[in-house]
């Protein structure tokens, strides 16, 4: 089953989300969605999922898959309906909080098609409006849309977009991941451009050992520290002019670091310290046993499936 986007302009919502954010996961989807696309298409299109807070007036993109399409002449689009429906009730069944929130494209450029693309991607995301998201894969550039009915007469193709604020937001169980592509990526730059004429031994991407992963992260977080004192000095001598924001972030930021009630009184430093670190190997032990107990439980789930499908 197909559809053919060639329909009259359906009602648009007159208001659009403040803020637009995406996570790394469907960045990646799309360009590997766009890495795999056939000779004859210059773009890929698909459908983009997430969350919507009210409150904060945001949209939240944590999901997207491609879709199928095919251009028939001028001004006429086929989707595969077929292929979006499966793999949305599939996504559903996974994540059943997660609604369609509009559709991404591999192209910067905005013209009829898109217009015609969002029209329909406008209906799946009813009542709330529906969000553009084009990404640059020669740039990497991202940025995101809505679109508003012009003319006075209602047309497919007569939309206009209209930009909001996106934002990139990773999230901690993404961070290391993330610093290992860039760092491998940063590395390949600089050793493509010291030597252009000699080809790499191998490509393959060297993984870092957990101890190394550590070291360049307790090196990272040292150097931020200096920073940090850097900045505190120079604004203590009068020599920059204070953030109150930046005192505000440094304020809860040391409020997080644990602090013992022996070294509120008054003790010694050597106290203060024994109870500083019996409250982080405390800590430690604690995560430690959520880590076991989760490993058990996996462990036992793998055995309960292989058993049943013995018996």
């Amino acid at each position: 089953m197909s559809l053919s986007l060639a329909l009259a302009s359906t009602s648009l919502a007159s208001s659009r989300p403040v803020t637009v954010v995406v996570s790394p996961l469907p960045l990646a989807s799309i360009l590997d969605h766009h890495l795999r696309r056939g000779d004859d298409q210059d773009r890929v299109f698909g459908t983009l999922l997430g969350v919507r807070k009210e409150l904060d007036n945001e949209v939240e993109i944590r999901n997207s898959f491609g879709v199928p399409y095919a251009t028939k002449g001028r001004g006429e689009v086929t989707v595969d309906m077929d292929h979006h429906k499966s793999l949305l009730d599939l996504h559903l069944k996974v994540n059943p909080k997660e609604v369609v929130v509009g559709w991404y494209a591999t192209s910067p450029n905005l013209n009829s098609f898109s217009a015609l693309i969002h029209n329909f991607y406008t209906s799946e995301s009813a009542p709330s409006p529906a969000v553009h998201l084009t990404l640059d894969p020669t740039t990497l550039s991202f940025a995101a849309y809505t679109a508003s009915p012009i003319g006075t007469t209602p047309r497919a193709d007569h939309l206009a977009f209209l930009p909001v604020e996106t934002v990139m937001r990773v999230h901690e169980q993404e961070r290391s991941g993330l610093d290992l592509l860039t760092t491998n990526l940063t590395s390949l730059q600089v050793q493509a451009s010291a030597s252009a004429a000699v080809p790499p031994p191998s490509s393959d991407l060297a993984v870092q050992s957990p101890l190394a992963t550590l070291y360049s992260l307790l090196t990272r977080v040292s150097t931020m520290l200096d920073q940090v004192l850097e900045y505190v000095r120079a604004v203590a001598a009068g020599e920059r002019e204070g953030d109150e924001r930046v005192g505000r972030a440094l304020l809860e930021t040391v409020g997080v670091v644990p602090t013992s009630t022996s070294a509120v009184k008054g003790s010694t430093q050597q106290s203060s310290s024994q109870s500083f670190e019996e409250d982080f190997n405390a800590h430690l032990a604690d995560v430690l046993m959520v880590s076991y107990l989760a490993n058990l439980i996996k462990t036992q789930v793998e055995i309960s499936s292989r058993l049943n499908l013995m018996v």
